[in-house]
């Protein structure tokens, strides 16, 4: 700050001393409008920030348990995983650093999610600010952000850090970009574009939507008036080269599975970018847990729209201030169309992916209509000039109006859905500690899990969150996938559940106990379920893995260890022939780098004495699926002999190895 002279005012002068408490209030002011926001989403989130893990957490939380070596720990950072994405700062060194550190304790990793998205707030309210020369703009896009729905899951739910982190970097680059324009110096210019491009390029480690930047930069600095505008915009277009590159790196080494994630390039694009402004401005799903007629979320969402867009094209159209004048912005300021370039970049990565929509899709996109509809609320009540006119109290009254109407439409979903949220997690919870209370005081025997249904299953059984506390050997009582909504794109139930002869087998050798996991606590129920009546045919799914299917093996294989078994160059075993014609049997496990030096490892196996087609191995991780007989059909009992055409010996095991064997099934 300098005086009017241009010098830093004299500490000495009574004219500095004067100055000091108005600077103190100033600063007390400034940190209190950016707090705000950040306190209010504190409040409205709290449950997320006290929510435990769930689902895809168990996945990445686990992302770092088989690293022995350097080579493992390059894996795990850099492999293509979930849908062949590569994030390596914001889902694996975020878990693998967390788990190693604090292992299932949730609340360090919220501490952080919430630190990230406190410190986006900041810069969402920074750049508002800057964007409309208004400090109320920037508070108020703020709030509208923290209100909007599409926090839910970013805030509630820690696998979804991606989002927050991916916003930080962007926001960041566009904070250095921002100051690399208004720099006073050449010097100063180029160090804040410096940090723009670092900041920029770190973002592709949390997420590959930070591709998007380079569009944002160059619509900022393209629509942005005063001089050297052409200039900045020029030197925005070699960051579209860095993400061309990046989008051809990442489909070399992850192309996108087909399918659920499949990619289609039609109109559907415009019905999901339709879908997803409903999503933007009002109540995900254009669900409300409020009980109001159906007619009135599509016309608040066509409300708040409509308001927007008026706003819109009265800037565009150089249109009058709130007292009726001619709104004379700085020559400096951006075009409002900057708010609907940040939206339409943002969310046009996903808008092929027309069957996958997910509500969180928004949460970054959404920023750009925040900052336009906190340009719009300032404006009606800025106070630039003392007094008002009856027009200016109808544009407070308007602005108030429609900002309360797309708070009653976004904040009861919030509320309710991060309730949920809290909730689930909390019967996870349960469930995990329930699990490995258990363990300790039966610690030789398997569990069965009596009771899970849908919402247990999918976010606390599918990602197999024992393995993080030692446990391999947890599954369902036979019978459980009839009580869990199935959804094959997510998981196959079925192959949690412990087919009805193993568990008698089981329970005559007193190899496992059975706890009901209904209620806040699991309960022993094995005795009670040892009476009930069960199958006796044996299963058509085989987990070779597992101690319990032991008696269904030949003495050929090696002892289960723990989450594998190996077996030599030939084993042989038993189970159900296929119950309907044209069934496969398929053989999934794992093969090691040494039996594949030599090229591709054969397969060969006979069922009944009879030879199928032979096959062959050629990845670490394989599945062989064997056409079967006709005349195999409804047999009880087939023997199964399964031969690899070599085996290894390490160095320290005197075994005689041939492959990991984890499941043969037919289907």
């Amino acid at each position: 700050m300098t005086d009017s002279a241009g010098l830093p005012p004299n500490p000495a002068s009574p004219n500095a001393a004067s100055r000091k408490p108005a600077l103190r209030i100033a600063a007390f002011r400034n940190a209190a409008w950016l707090m705000a926001p950040s306190l209010l989403c504190l409040l409205l989130y709290w449950r997320g920030f006290t929510s435990w893990f769930r689902a895809d957490d168990f996945a990445w939380l686990g992302v770092g348990l088989y690293i022995r070596n350097f080579h493992d720990f390059l894996a795990a950072m850099f492999s293509p995983q979930a849908q062949g994405t590569i994030r390596p700062w914001s889902e694996r060194a975020f878990f693998m650093a967390g788990f190693s550190l604090f292992g299932l304790n949730a609340l360090p990793f919220r501490i952080v999610v919430f630190a990230t998205q406190f410190a986006n707030l900041a810069l969402v309210a920074t750049i508002g600010t800057r964007l409309t020369g208004l400090p109320a703009a920037g508070f108020w896009a703020a709030v509208f952000w923290v209100l909007n729905s599409s926090q839910i899951l970013p805030l509630g739910w820690v696998c979804v850090y991606n989002q927050v982190m991916c916003g930080f970097f962007l926001l960041l680059a566009l904070h250095f970009l921002m100051k690399a324009v208004a720099a006073p110096s050449l010097r100063s210019a180029r160090r804040y574009e410096m940090l723009q491009w670092f900041t920029f390029l770190l973002g592709f480690g949390a997420s590959e939507l930070n591709l998007v930047y380079p569009a944002i930069a160059a619509s900022y600095t393209f629509l942005r008036g005063g001089t050297g505008a052409r200039q900045s915009f020029r030197r925005t277009l070699p960051m579209f080269a860095v993400s061309l590159v990046y989008v051809a790196m990442h489909n070399a080494v992850a192309p996108r599975p087909p399918g659920y994630y499949a990619m289609h390039f039609t109109g559907a694009m415009f019905r999901t970018l339709a879908r997803y402004w409903t999503w933007s401005v009002g109540p995900t799903f254009l669900e409300t847990p409020i009980l109001v007629p159906k007619w009135v979320l599509p016309a608040g969402v066509v409300v708040v729209s409509l308001a927007l867009a008026a706003f819109l094209v009265a800037k565009l159209r150089g249109g009058t201030d709130h007292r009726g004048g001619t709104d004379h912005r700085p020559s400096w300021s951006v075009s409002p169309l900057f708010c609907l370039c940040w939206y339409l970049a943002a969310i046009a990565p996903v808008l092929p992916l027309r069957d996958h929509m997910t509500e969180y899709y928004v949460y970054l996109p959404v920023i750009g209509i925040c900052w336009l509809g906190g340009w719009a609320m300032a404006e009606a009540w800025s106070r630039s000039t003392p007094g008002s006119t009856s027009g200016g109290v109808r544009a407070r009254a308007v602005a108030t109006a429609v900002a309360a109407l797309y708070a009653f439409l976004v904040v009861p979903e919030a509320v309710a859905s991060t309730a949920w949220n809290h909730r689930v997690a909390a019967r996870v919870r349960n469930l995990v500690e329930g699990v490995a209370q258990a363990h300790e005081v039966h610690p030789t025997k398997s569990i069965l899990l009596d009771g899970v249904d849908t919402d247990l299953f999918w976010n606390g059984i599918l990602d197999r969150p024992f393995r993080l506390i030692g446990l391999d050997h947890v599954y369902l009582t036979p019978g459980s996938e009839r009580r869990i909504a199935a959804h094959p794109e997510l998981g196959d139930v079925s192959s949690y559940v412990l087919p009805p002869d193993v568990v008698g087998n089981a329970l005559e050798r007193d190899e496992v106990v059975v706890y009901d996991v209904r209620g806040p606590r699991l309960r022993n129920i094995t005795s009670v379920y040892t009476a009930m009546p069960r199958e006796t045919r044996l299963p058509a799914r085989v987990d070779v893995a597992s101690p319990l299917t032991s008696y269904l093996l030949g003495p050929e294989w090696y002892p289960s260890d723990e989450d594998h078994r190996w077996m030599p160059k030939r084993a042989t075993l038993r189970m159900a022939g296929p119950s309907a014609a044209g069934q496969k049997l398929y053989l999934a496990g794992q093969c090691p780098e040494e039996q594949l030096h030599g090229g591709p490892l054969p397969v060969t196996v006979t069922v009944e004495g009879g030879t199928l087609a032979p096959a062959a191995i050629r990845e670490n991780v394989f599945e062989l699926a064997f056409a079967l007989p006709a005349g195999l059909v409804g047999k009880p009992e087939i023997h199964v002999v399964v031969e690899v055409g070599r085996v290894f010996r390490p160095a320290e095991d005197p075994r005689d190895l041939g492959v990991v064997v984890g499941v043969i099934e037919v289907r």
